[in-house]
């Protein structure tokens, strides 16, 4: 008997089981602010075969169980996760909502030579050069060739301190967008 995926698109709060065929787009690490050489917990951009996105966050009590699980590009069948409102800072997904891992949490790999590997969200430069059509919190993607960068900039702030880099890209038409790192 087989059974039933669910798609990214339909996923609510008032339901609690889920089941979800998904690609780890994006995965990162977001060091503990007390300690940087600890991780506070692992960020996910989770993609369906509809091309659908939403974030999932593996948190500092359950790291052990998925660190080594979760690959880059892997394709995995996901149950018993907690769907929450997407209060993330940075908008990596258009999705509203959220997904945290549990204990209960599972997650299996799975092969699908007819699931694709369509996993950049491209931009082209028209979109960007206009601020008004630009999310600056939104992640996608761009195809460019670094054409120009500055020296990094330290910048203090609140006892943290942070690093810049300006950078200048160029498209294959010759269009140029700055920006910083």
């Amino acid at each position: 008997m087989a059974t039933h995926i669910n798609f990214i698109k339909d996923i609510t709060i008032s339901k609690m089981q889920w089941k979800l065929k998904v690609r780890v787009v994006r995965p990162w690490e977001v060091p503990d602010i007390f300690n940087s050489v600890t991780t506070f917990s692992i960020e996910l951009v989770l993609q369906d075969e509809k091309g659908d996105r939403i974030h999932a966050s593996i948190g500092k009590s359950v790291l052990h169980l998925f660190k080594t699980q979760i690959n880059e590009l892997g394709l995995y069948l996901m149950a018993n996760f907690i769907v929450c409102q997407n209060k993330e800072r940075s908008n990596t997904t258009k999705h509203r909502l959220g997904l945290t891992f549990t204990q209960r949490t599972t997650m299996a790999e799975t092969i699908d030579p007819l699931f694709l590997m369509n996993i950049f969200d491209l931009r082209p430069y028209h979109q960007l050069i206009n601020k008004v059509d630009v999310n600056e919190s939104e992640l996608f993607d761009v195809i460019a060739e670094i054409v120009g960068f500055s020296k990094v900039h330290k910048h203090k702030q609140g006892g943290i301190s942070r690093k810049f880099m300006d950078i200048e890209l160029e498209d294959d038409e010759r269009n140029k967008l700055s920006a910083t790192f």
